[in-house]
This record gives structure tokens, C-alpha cells and sequence, in this order.
């Protein structure tokens, strides 16, 4: 008896596994359900987890008719511009949450989430951010969605209030070790006030993600200015350098006496995804991301050309962050003999992450209005 040879995507899929490594779908909009691809990328293993992102919800808008009803009903509602898109993404992230559901509970809640972001003008309001992610959990009523909330400081006070009342939380847009370390913290104060509020722990859900596309960007950016000889061969090296440290910080958040009692409860740890938010990426930067960001149970978001092309790759070779702290902190030293100062760098991108998701925004609610 003869058997069909396993074809190249399927082997980096098993090498992917083996390292722990999980993979998302970055655009998703309503047409990724009306044409199956979706469904096509759940079946075939390439999708664990799925972002909305107001984005890819204005372009499809624009190019299909696939929000066409949905658009009629709600031009004829009394209702606000922004009402509307909340209503248009809770639609589409049910949808979405309920083709993941048997993933989701097939791996008792390791894999099968929808993240779905909040309005970006709240982001100055932690009150306000709370309170509309907690509404815009009860809309979408599914137990396998995450509520997008930016890592500045009122959105991590945010966080932990929405996982206190037992609503995971995808925090977003961290470039630095240092607010990673603020995310975990607030996830751990979240998940205390949870189990104290009588929700399990094991039901209370949150992942970080770290920019690595504009990172790599803003820090690139600023080498072109610099005089110093070492400049060239820094740039495209803070995201990598970045990670590595936010994954020793995440390991290290797993040692600690404080979250051994919560993991006693049932707690889950806070996992990590690499992305590159809002930015175009091509198919082949990023697998050469994925290539050079692999660890124990991390996560990739990539957009669908990116999950398709897989079989384009050369495979991947095992933990790329682990054990790599030194290297790492040599290139961030050297960004600081550059004249680069990353804590202040990492603050204009967080300001530069909110106008960008402002920018979209604004896209989304032109778009819902004129239709």
C-alpha cells in the first residue's frame, strides 16, 4: 500500500506545533466567511485564533457587497454612527467566535479566540474603555472572544477591570519590556479580583501582543540619522532583541510565587503574539518574522496571504527567543550608544498606534454611514 506524501505545509505546521507556536488571521473581515476561507483555514489547521480589525472590516465594505444588508437595516435605525459599528463587528465576530467554537472547546480554551476591538477615542477614559468592552462582550454573548484594549496606562487599568468581571482582554501595541511587564501585572490583579468575585479562573482569558513591524520601523527610522559606524547593522534588530527579553519576563512571571497561587486556582499564563498591527506585510516578511519569533506557546497573527503561503517556506528550526537574553541586550545597549532612546521611542509609538487605529476608525464609521 502506498501512501500521498505529507505536502510542505503540513510539515511546517507540525514543526510550528512541536515548538508550541500557534497562528492567528489578521484581517479577518465578513467575506472571509461568504467565501469559506475561513472555514478552509480552520479545517486546515492554519488558524488558531482570529483579529477583527476595523481596518479590513472598512475595506471589505468598499470592495464587496457582503455588509450590504446588514448596512440597509441599520441606515434605517435610530442609531448612532458608532452604535452601528459595534453592530456590524459583534455580527461579524460571532460569527467568527462560532465557527472556532469547537477548536475552542476541543483544547478547553487554549485555541479558538476572536479579538475585537473598542472605539481608539477612548483611550484617555478608563472607565469609558471598561465599560464599553464589557458592553461590547455582552453583544457578541460568545465565551470564545477577547476585547482589544491599547497597553497605555488608563487602557491597562482598563484591562484589569473588564478581566474582574470575567471578559478576556487582548492587550495590544506594546513596544517595551516595561509595559509588557505593566500587562502582566494587571492581568495577574485582574485574575485575583475575578476568582474573588466567584468567576473560575480557568474562564478568564488574556494575551499581549508586541509590535515587531513597527517597532522595527520607529527604530529603523532613527538609525538613518545617526553618525554612528554601527548603525547599518543595528536596524531590522529591535523587534527580535525586544521579544527575546519580553519572553524571558514572561517566563520569568511564570516562577514567581504570585502566579503559583493563581495557577493553583486554575489560572491560564498570559500568552504572547507577535504581529505587525495596521502595517502592510508581505507573504515572505512575514514567515521570515515567524522564522525568527518562535517559543513555547506563542502566537502569530498573520494576514491570509501570509497562511496560505506557508508551503513557500523553508521550515522552521526550532526556539529562536529562549536563552537569548545577553545577545539581546547587547543590541538594545548599542541603540542607546546610537543616541536612541527606546523608552521614549516606545511611548511615540504607543501616541502613533492610536492615531493609526483612530485613522480606521474614522474609515469604518464613513463607511458604515455612507452605506
Amino acid at each position: 500500500m502506498t501512501t500521498c506524501p505529507r505536502s510542505r505545509r503540513t510539515g511546517v505546521l507540525d514543526q510550528l506545533a512541536a515548538e508550541g507556536v500557534g497562528l492567528w488571521l489578521d484581517d479577518y473581515h465578513r467575506g472571509r466567511l461568504a467565501d469559506g476561507s475561513l472555514e478552509r483555514l480552520v479545517a486546515d489547521g492554519l488558524v488558531g485564533g482570529v483579529i477583527s480589525r476595523p481596518a479590513a472590516v472598512a475595506r471589505a465594505i468598499s470592495d464587496t457587497t457582503v455588509y450590504g444588508d446588514q448596512l440597509s437595516r441599520l441606515s434605517r435605525a435610530a442609531a448612532s454612527a458608532e452604535e452601528r459599528v459595534y453592530a456590524l463587528i459583534a455580527e461579524d465576530v460571532r460569527a467568527a467566535c462560532t465557527a472556532l467554537e469547537p477548536m475552542f472547546r476541543a483544547t478547553k480554551g487554549l485555541h479558538g479566540w476572536v479579538s475585537l476591538g473598542i472605539a481608539p477615542r477612548l483611550a484617555a477614559d478608563a472607565k469609558a474603555m471598561a465599560d464599553h468592552s464589557r458592553r461590547l462582550a455582552e453583544m457578541v454573548d460568545r465565551p470564545n472572544v477577547l476585547i482589544r484594549i491599547p497597553a497605555v496606562v488608563r487602557g491597562l487599568a482598563a484591562a484589569g477591570d473588564v478581566l474582574a468581571h470575567g471578559v478576556g482582554v487582548h492587550v495590544t501595541s506594546v513596544y517595551s519590556v516595561q509595559r509588557y511587564a505593566q500587562a502582566v501585572d494587571a492581568y495577574f490583579r485582574g485574575l485575583e479580583r475575578a476568582t474573588a468575585d466567584g468567576h473560575a479562573a480557568s474562564a478568564v482569558t488574556s494575551l499581549v501582543s508586541l509590535d515587531i513591524g513597527h517597532l522595527n520601523a520607529g527604530v529603523d527610522a532613527l538609525l538613518e540619522g545617526s553618525a554612528n559606524p554601527c548603525a547599518a547593522a543595528l536596524r531590522g534588530q529591535a523587534g527580535v532583541a525586544t521579544a527575546r527579553l519580553v519572553y524571558r519576563r514572561y517566563e520569568e512571571s511564570l516562577g514567581g510565587s504570585h502566579w503559583r497561587s493563581l495557577v493553583a486556582d486554575g489560572a491560564r499564563p498570559q500568552r504572547l503574539l507577535w504581529t505587525s498591527e495596521n502595517a502592510p506585510e508581505s507573504p515572505r516578511a512575514a514567515l521570515d518574522r515567524v522564522e525568527r519569533l518562535i517559543a513555547w506557546m506563542t502566537l502569530h497573527a498573520l494576514p491570509q496571504q501570509a497562511l496560505e503561503a506557508l508551503d513557500l517556506g523553508e521550515g522552521f528550526h526550532g526556539d529562536t527567543l529562549s536563552g537569548e537574553q545577553a545577545a539581546a541586550c547587547r543590541v538594545l545597549d548599542s541603540y542607546g550608544w546610537a543616541g536612541i532612546v527606546l523608552d521614549s521611542l516606545a511611548r511615540d509609538l504607543e501616541a502613533a498606534a492610536i492615531e493609526r487605529e483612530r485613522a480606521a476608525w474614522d474609515k469604518l464609521l464613513t463607511a458604515v454611514q455612507a452605506g
